[in-house]
């Protein structure tokens, strides 16, 4: 019977393996050490003082219609982003209004994407030029930057369901749903 050339060789190669000194690994102990920072993944951390500047409204029934007017409002605060590798969160204070929101997502190379977390207040009081009073109830708001020279921009979108009779959850009706849209500037202090 003939081998081929191939099987041979492998053959071969597997015996003379087996042939070879019986050597043990010797165990070793894990050694803990320092997580290395990616360098493809961009550093956040600091402190910021910035500017959120509203840039879009949508729905919203009369507050949206009231807030129309503020496009183009500046609030200034400041973003304070603390960072592990890839995990960012951010709490972005506003200096007019004193409220703050926690944000948490990822970071990746020169941007960052973000989450609420948690707002101080989840419900708002407004009263609309009609006359009209109306409960503002948060849902959700988005945090996206990129990383320039000694600053950071991107946009902040603030998602709020709309509501109207009451601020008791029970007694309220539902009456639409507002989307702010923010750019948001900020330097390093």
């Amino acid at each position: 019977m003939k081998f081929p050339v191939l099987g041979f060789a492998v053959m071969a190669t597997v015996l003379i393996a087996g042939c070879g000194p019986n050597l043990t690994a010797t165990p070793t102990s894990p050694t803990t050490t320092t997580p290395v920072q990616s360098p493809f993944i961009s550093q956040f951390g600091g402190f910021f003082n910035g500017t959120l500047t509203l840039v879009r409204v949508s729905g919203g029934e009369c507050v949206g219609n009231d807030m129309q007017a503020d496009i183009g409002t500046v609030d200034v605060g400041t973003v304070v982003i603390s960072q592990t590798q890839t995990d960012v969160t951010a709490v972005v204070r506003s200096a007019s209004t004193g409220l703050s929101c926690r944000y948490s997502g990822t970071a990746g190379p020169g941007a960052f994407a973000l989450h609420t977390q948690a707002c101080e207040v989840n419900q708002i009081l407004f009263q609309c030029t009609n006359g009209a009073s109306r409960v503002l109830e948060q849902v959700g708001s988005t945090f996206t930057a990129t990383l320039g020279s000694g600053g950071a921009t991107g946009t902040v979108t603030t998602f709020y369901n709309v509501f109207s009779d009451s601020t008791e959850e029970d007694r309220r009706r539902p009456v639409a749903g507002l989307v702010l849209e923010e750019h948001f500037n900020a330097v390093r202090r």
